[in-house]
């Protein structure tokens, strides 16, 4: 079964192909990505603005059109926070439905944190071992651990970088105080709500999350040197970052080594929550998983598709809504 995967997300929409039918850890035969600029027309109050709308439509639009010669069996198609926490979002999934010609749905935070899980287990493998997983997204942030292939304990908050960035860092670069602001807002409710993983056993660390992958790229670079794929991002050679990036703005950022033009905005965002939540859980570095939320969704259909004898789609109304 050839398997299309469409994630819409803050930044992009991307359109994989997988064969369901080819091997135990199924990969993308063929892929699709156009930008769809969701976080950059997201106002402070959630809403999407209407030219916001229309760059996703048209990027899902390009995604669709582009794979019909691939010929696949069936489409899939999901949006992440930045669709499901929309303001505006039950308009949002009904003009990128129409885009798709599916049903676009969302995993709930939970199941969405749950899924990236899994995606970090199959790569780490050793099952029976703890794992615990960071992941810093455009809305949240989630941390979650266990020993098998689901998660026992998951934790997610609406901390993500994105979401950080347009509430508290409006101005460009920001200024001293919003920092302070964003800081104080992330101390207050870090601790408590992260305080079942502080002094216990987190087992293997590791980090989820194109921004967590860029800012271990920045900070194991040295001039003249650029470590293009870093396997651990170090809170000690995190936190000397974070006033840097923060006198900085967009352009001179994206300058920077492993920061895209599209993160450029949310790194420091994302670099003062990483800082916080390793500090609060106790952790001194996270080792980095390539894989994340549409991997975990591949493995989870190639998983249904196995064990129901060819039926993957049976899982669609379970896992979206």
């Amino acid at each position: 079964m050839k398997l299309a995967l469409l994630d819409i997300g803050s930044t992009a929409a991307r359109l994989e192909i997988v064969d369901l039918d080819r091997s135990r850890m199924p990969r993308a035969d063929w892929s699709v990505k156009a930008r769809t600029r969701l976080a950059e027309h997201t106002g402070a109050d959630g809403t999407v603005s209407a030219s916001g709308i229309e760059h996703a439509v048209r990027a899902v639009r390009h995604c669709v059109a582009a794979a019909a010669d691939q010929r696949p069996d069936a489409l899939v198609a999901f949006g992440t926070s930045a669709v499901r926490d929309a303001a505006n979002g039950a308009e949002l999934r009904q003009r990128l439905s129409e885009a798709a010609g599916v049903r676009i749905g969302v995993l709930s935070p939970r199941d969405e944190a749950a899924v990236t899980y899994h995606a970090a287990r199959r790569w780490h493998g050793r099952r029976g071992s703890v794992l615990t997983t960071v992941d810093i997204g455009g809305g949240t942030i989630d941390v979650a651990t266990g020993r098998g292939a689901e998660p026992t304990e998951v934790v997610t908050l609406p901390f993500g970088a994105a979401r950080l960035t347009r509430q508290y860092l409006p101005d460009d670069p920001p200024r001293p105080q919003q920092v302070d602001q964003l800081v104080a807002a992330v101390r207050e409710t870090l601790p408590r709500s992260l305080r079942t993983f502080a002094g216990t056993d987190l087992g293997h660390p590791i980090a989820l999350s194109k921004v967590l992958r860029q800012l271990a790229v920045l900070t194991e670079s040295e001039p003249g040197r650029v470590v293009r794929h870093p396997d651990r991002l170090s809170l000690a050679r995190l936190q000397p970052w974070i006033p840097r990036l923060a006198a900085l703005d967009q352009r001179q950022r994206a300058a920077l080594p492993g920061v895209s033009r599209s993160r450029a905005r949310r790194i420091l965002a994302g670099a003062i929550v990483a800082e916080l939540v390793l500090r609060t859980i106790g952790v001194a570095e996270l080792e980095i998983c390539p894989w994340g939320l549409r991997e975990g969704l591949v493995f989870r259909f190639a998983e249904a598709h196995d064990d129901s004898g060819g039926d993957a789609l049976r899982l669609v109304p379970t896992l979206f809504r």
